[in-house]
């Protein structure tokens, strides 16, 4: 995935990564098979850059929320793994808000990732309230305690 990052990067891309991936890079040992992008849900030039940086992953183009909030959540399988693209969701910011206290954290093998801060992504675990989250909340809490996400 640090291939899609970079190139998301090189071309101001606005995304924000959360879920699992984001929990793992505030230092939590931690499996997750896809890729939580948060995008704004209406701009409609920075989905057609992804749209155009993509062109040849996406099996359907990506699309802005719908009026009646259709298009909320859509999944792509990707040569480099499995990309969910959030345009909202349970706790999370407007993206501009959420945009501005942002954090970058580098993947394993360097590449700069633009994420949602420790308290915004523990907001958004806690509303969503799955049993698989329950670990993240913990773990993102003692950190928040501790003065480090």
């Amino acid at each position: 995935m640090d291939k899609v990052i970079d190139r998301f990067n090189k071309n101001g891309i606005r995304y924000l990564l959360i879920g699992g991936q984001a929990v793992r890079l505030e230092g939590m040992p931690r499996f997750s098979m896809d890729w939580d992008l948060y995008i704004p849900p209406r701009d409609e030039v920075n989905i057609k850059k992804i749209n155009s940086l993509l062109k040849d992953e996406l099996d359907a183009p990506l699309l802005p929320l719908g009026k009646k909030g259709e298009n909320f959540v859509q999944t792509y399988q990707t040569s480099q793994g499995i990309l969910q693209f959030h345009l909202g969701g349970p706790g999370l910011p407007d993206f501009d808000v959420a945009e501005s206290r942002s954090v970058t954290h580098r993947t394993e093998t360097g590449t700069a990732v633009k994420c949602l801060c420790g308290k915004d992504l523990l907001a958004s675990k806690r509303k969503s309230d799955r049993p698989e989250d329950q670990a993240d909340i913990l773990f993102l809490e003692k950190k928040i305690r501790g003065g480090r996400a």
